[in-house]
């Protein structure tokens, strides 16, 4: 008899404590955020990602109560500003902006430190970037075919955004495996100071995500030979595709994807998605982007996490082939 009292007694203490720990469970989400929330982006101030981290961040400060506070962390691609995020918190205060160069960066690397689909979550991905090549106003070509062959016949450097970056491997893919050229890679830590390599001279070319790009291709003091999308961008129509350049069907594109830990509470995710997908959805953000240079499209967190997989198998088949690495 006693054995059983005890038992009741057990069981209702149980009871009692799962009833308390609930509203605190509970509270956690709803109250979401609680503080600022820290925007890690994975590159320097200047480039597409950037870009994109500041515009949502005004946005989001609104919409969710609290402020969202852009925080630059460059390095290696993206792949430095994933291993913060990835050890944060998993509570949503913490949140990584970055592109499929960080995917990219941590293939090639022999020791990455990070595990991007075991340890972080995809929330969305927005305005996707093509890529575009650009040159020296003095360099003696007004085309990708003629700077193909100028590579065959001289040495040329090309600048991007990093070691692991797209805008890097599309040059070694389209130049090293296409073309049966190459020219000598130099990394910056951003797009912004690959394209003022360009127009320092440092390099002749730079092959960076096309918004930074834009203004000074507009304004004569880089040239514009070709851009990565599937069509010409609309700010920048008299430039051709690769595709058109010579290469049918070819089309990449850089996205821009929101992240948080893997462990963060299913219910803060989904509210951060809420509110990111609503701010893409905005006529005066979709025109911002367009004018900007970016696409207006967006992708939900579960097909972004299909995609994600795909994009891993794909770049590491490219990665292989190239025999590329971050050493």
């Amino acid at each position: 008899m006693l054995q059983i009292r005890w038992r009741g007694l057990a069981a209702a203490l149980l009871s009692g404590a799962a009833l308390l720990l609930a509203p605190s469970a509970h509270a956690q989400t709803t109250s979401y955020p609680s503080r600022p929330v820290r925007l890690v982006v994975g590159f320097p101030p200047g480039g597409g990602v950037d870009v994109i981290a500041r515009l949502f961040a005004d946005k989001l400060s609104q919409s969710l109560g609290q402020s969202v506070v852009v925080e630059n962390r460059p390095g290696a691609a993206g792949a430095i500003a994933g291993r913060q995020v990835a050890g944060a918190e998993p509570d949503g205060h913490t949140v990584l902006i970055n592109s499929n160069s960080m995917v990219i960066n941590v293939i090639m690397s022999p020791n990455p430190g990070l595990n991007i689909e075991r340890e972080l979550k995809p929330i969305a991905t927005v305005a996707p970037q093509s890529i575009i090549f650009t040159a020296a106003p003095d360099l003696p070509v007004a085309s990708l075919p003629e700077l193909i062959a100028l590579a065959r016949s001289r040495p040329l450097l090309y600048g991007s955004s990093g070691v692991g970056s797209v805008p890097h491997l599309i040059v070694e893919y389209l130049f090293t495996s296409l073309a049966q050229t190459r020219m000598e890679h130099v990394p910056y830590q951003g797009a912004a100071q690959a394209l003022t390599g360009a127009m320092a001279g440092q390099v002749q070319v730079a092959s960076v995500t096309t918004p930074p790009a834009v203004p000074l291709v507009q304004a004569g003091k880089l040239k514009g030979l070709a851009v990565t999308s599937a069509a010409r961008a609309a700010t920048l129509p008299t430039v051709p595709t690769v595709a058109e350049a010579g290469y049918p069907g070819f089309a990449v594109n850089v996205w821009t994807g929101f992240f948080m830990p893997a462990a963060t509470p299913p219910q803060i995710v989904a509210r951060f998605e809420k509110e990111v997908l609503a701010v893409a959805a905005l006529p005066e953000i979709k025109d911002k982007l367009a004018n900007l240079g970016f696409d207006t499209q967006t992708t939900a967190s579960e097909q972004f996490a299909r995609d994600l997989g795909d994009e891993i198998k794909r770049w590491s088949d490219v990665v292989q082939k190239a025999k590329l690495t971050t050493q």
